[in-house]
């Protein structure tokens, strides 16, 4: 039983992880309706161009996933988190300047997203792998429950602040909010007493390293479901994202304003998912709470593209991304907690880059794809495509092993001390 004194100690860490993650989270909100409509209204970006830049901000992970993954499993995870989180401000904060002296042009916004999004890579990878070295295993749950309830409040507030924001003072200055949030992240980090041990210098050749990653996420069904339906599902809710903000303001008549606050109220939902997962989970069973969530939270959406313009349009927008939020949320706690428990410590890095190299890698296409669509066949006809696409997605977690787990103990009884054979002896 871990000892007064220690438990106080990773409470106390993870208090100031999870306060600069919140604060990350919220810019994170303001900088995805700020950055295209900055493109929209600043730049006058059309549908193809919005693609691009969204591929162009995704890209780092399709490219720099994998190495990633292997930099992370051999240096100490919360000097990365710190340097990523600055690299992240310079990126955004280089937007606002830009504009600013007037020499604000497409291709320099590109580069902006470009460089944020390669820090982002390493700041992804190194903080999912970090959580575990300061969070007890047993408390997870409790964990990830908490920054996901996090991650809904900044749902909730973000999208209404920025929308104020960028009506207020232009959408090129409020991602100021968003450069600031990183700085407060990097901060947080730095205070956190924890202390990973030195890791021994490895020198097994990276294309090794990085094929050890794959087979532990294909090999692991858990691990090899949830990538299948991360990957499916931002494909087409990325083509949804690259069109969303153009089709609320040309098609149906919304402002900035009214689009952030009906993005808000709809993450009500985000919220009521992430408190309640887990005592649903304990009450109906770990696996049909998952299948459940990933069901409800991929249906919703189908809302968006038969959206009536005028009075309605942020009413139907705000229900739909409130069921939409309740599912994906209650979802996303446990594929975490599942993902981090079956995964050994000597191989979070290169999972983690794994999995984000399939499921953010494929983000680019859905961008391009979106971009496409909505230059070829229309908006509305686009959308359509894309939400009937993302409903599909759920049939990874149906037809997964995830679906008949009872609780977490199961998966920890069944599944944990086998990998943890071996997992090599740490110091300490």
């Amino acid at each position: 039983m871990p000892s007064t004194t220690a438990t106080e100690r990773w409470r106390t860490d993870f208090r100031y992880i999870w306060s600069g993650e919140t604060a990350s989270l919220f810019g994170t909100q303001i900088l995805q309706l700020a950055l295209p409509l900055t493109a929209i209204t600043y730049l006058h970006a059309t549908p193809g161009q919005l693609g691009i830049l969204g591929a162009v901000t995704y890209l780092p992970f399709l490219v720099l996933g994998l190495p990633a993954g292997i930099f992370v499993d051999r240096w100490r995870r919360r000097p990365i988190l710190i340097t990523s989180n600055l690299g992240q401000m310079a990126g955004i904060s280089a937007v606002p300047i830009l504009a600013a002296l007037g020499l604000l042009t497409f291709p320099l916004l590109l580069a902006a997203a470009l460089v944020a999004g390669f820090f982002r890579v390493f700041f992804t990878i190194a903080y999912r792998s970090y959580l575990p070295v300061v969070v007890p295993t047993e408390q997870l749950t409790y964990a990830n429950s908490r920054l996901t309830a996090s991650e809904s409040a900044a749902q909730i507030a973000g999208p209404g602040l920025g929308g104020l924001l960028i009506q207020a003072i232009g959408a090129q200055y409020a991602l100021i909010a968003d450069g600031v949030s990183y700085l407060a992240s990097a901060l947080s980090n730095a205070a956190v007493r924890q202390r990973e041990p030195i890791r021994p210098r490895d020198q097994t050749p990276a294309r090794r390293l990085v094929a050890e990653g794959f087979r532990s996420t294909l090999k692991n069904p858990y691990l090899r479901a949830f990538a299948g339906e991360a990957a499916s599902y931002n494909l087409f809710w990325q083509a949804v994202l690259t069109l969303l903000a153009l089709f609320a303001i040309r098609d149906l008549g919304m402002t900035p304003g009214t689009l952030g606050i009906a993005i808000s109220v709809g993450a009500v939902g985000a919220l009521l998912g992430a408190v309640a997962t887990e005592r649903i989970a304990k009450s109906v069973g770990l696996g049909r709470t998952l299948v459940a969530a990933a069901i409800i939270g991929d249906i919703a959406p189908i809302a968006v593209p038969f959206t009536p313009g005028g009075f309605w349009a942020p009413i139907v927008l705000a229900t739909a991304f409130f069921v939409q939020g309740i599912g994906v949320t209650g979802c996303n706690v446990h594929t975490m907690v599942i993902r981090q428990t079956v995964t050994p410590d000597h191989l979070r890095g290169r999972t983690n880059a794994t999995y984000l190299f399939l499921a953010y890698g494929i983000i680019p296409v859905g961008a391009v794809l979106g971009g496409w669509l909505g230059d070829t066949i229309g908006l509305r006809a686009a959308l359509a495509v894309s939400t009937i696409g993302l409903f599909c997605t759920c049939l990874f977690i149906i037809f997964s092993p995830a679906r008949r787990l009872r609780s977490l103990e199961q998966l920890v009884e069944s599944t944990v001390p086998a990998e943890r054979k071996q997992a090599p002896a740490t110091p300490g």
